[in-house]
C-alpha cells in the first residue's frame, strides 16, 4: 500500500472544497485500487489544500490521475488550480 499526499495551490479554496470533496469520494467509490482520501485544508497557508490518499500502489494511483474519474471532474478543479506536487510513500512492515 502507498499513501499519497497532494500538495495542491488554488485561487478560492471555499470555493474549490465541494468540488474536490465531490471528486474524492467518487475516486473512492469507482478507482480501482483507491482506498481513501480525504481532503484537507492548511489553516496557516492561504489556497494551499490537500489530498491524503491510502492506495494499493504507485501503479494504482498513476492510473488514477490518467483515468475517467480524474478526467471527468478536471474542468471543475481546474478552474481554482494554481499547481501541485505529489508526494508517494510506501506504507512498510505491516
Amino acid at each position: 500500500m502507498v499513501v499519497i499526499l497532494n500538495d495542491d495551490r488554488v485561487t478560492d479554496v471555499e470555493a474549490y472544497l465541494p468540488i474536490a470533496r465531490a471528486f474524492a469520494s467518487d475516486a473512492v467509490k469507482h478507482d480501482e485500487g483507491c482506498f481513501s482520501m480525504e481532503v484537507l485544508v492548511d489553516p496557516k497557508t492561504p489556497g494551499r489544500v490537500l489530498y491524503l490518499s491510502h492506495f494499493e500502489s504507485e501503479e494504482a494511483f498513476r492510473k488514477h490521475a490518467g483515468g475517467e474519474t480524474f478526467k471527468k471532474w478536471l474542468p471543475e478543479l481546474g478552474k481554482y488550480f494554481v499547481s501541485a506536487e505529489d508526494h508517494v510513500f510506501e506504507v512498510r512492515g505491516e
